[in-house]
């Protein structure tokens, strides 16, 4: 399927979420040295995210500086992922990974699609039964990961682009350390103990017109070249 359209705008849906991440909470950060070697190694290990995946090549996307000033990240990745063909050398399919992960829980609090695409025009759509996500459990290598997947929509004049968006967090802290919804960032925030050693984020954007196959065959491909950093932001200190 050729989806070389959909490529165009795929890094500007992946800065959506960082332009709605510009909020700062004011919290005393943990320089303790078990804390400092969590955080390097999550760096070090979300920095070592290979350029390619399965078929796709990829290329890093410039982090705008207020995002980094404001909401102060341990590490952002944002790159956009394309399959070339042969034959031509023209893209044929993408999607995009956004991986964010804060010092401070409070920091990735009410910082999702559901709340970060709308402001910039995005449609959530009601495609799951009625409902505007989806919660689904995904793998890793021996990782289970409950997550949510999401459908945005965006006209512009008589162009309307569509997105299917993979999304879901991580606390190192606690029995549950993934899961799609909200409230996993809110329990890790409220301890100060706990608050401390961060939370994440990982989002897989791919093309709306791809097959149910299509599209888990991607999420398996970049699922498992993140199994390293997963557990290493889920396990902390």
């Amino acid at each position: 399927m050729n989806t070389t359209r959909g490529s165009t705008y795929a890094p500007l849906l992946a800065a959506i979420l960082l332009a709605g991440l510009l909020v700062w909470h004011s919290h005393e950060r943990d320089t303790s040295g078990n804390v400092d070697l969590y955080m390097s190694t999550v760096r070090q290990q979300v920095r070592a995210i290979k350029y390619n995946i399965g078929p796709f090549l990829g290329s890093d996307a410039v982090i705008a500086p207020a995002a980094i000033k404001l909401l102060k990240p341990n590490i952002i990745l944002q790159r956009q992922y394309v399959e070339q063909d042969p034959k031509t050398d023209k893209s044929t399919q993408w999607f995009s990974l956004l991986i964010v992960q804060c010092g401070i829980a409070n920091d990735m609090y009410g910082h999702y699609p559901p709340a970060c695409y709308p402001r910039a025009g995005w449609v959530i759509g009601n495609d799951f039964d009625g409902q505007s996500f989806r919660d689904i459990v995904v793998h890793s290598g021996e990782l289970s990961i409950p997550a949510r997947e999401y459908h945005f929509s965006h006209e512009a004049g008589v162009i309307k682009k569509k997105t299917d968006i993979l999304s879901f967090f991580i606390v190192p802290t606690g029995s549950a350390r993934f899961g799609g919804d909200m409230k996993l960032v809110d329990m890790a925030s409220r301890a100060p103990a706990t608050a401390k050693l961060g939370a994440a984020q990982v989002q897989i954007l791919t093309p709306a017109d791809l097959s149910d196959s299509e599209r888990k065959a991607i999420w398996d491909e970049v699922l498992i070249s993140l199994e390293p950093v997963l557990k290493t932001i889920a396990e902390g200190v």
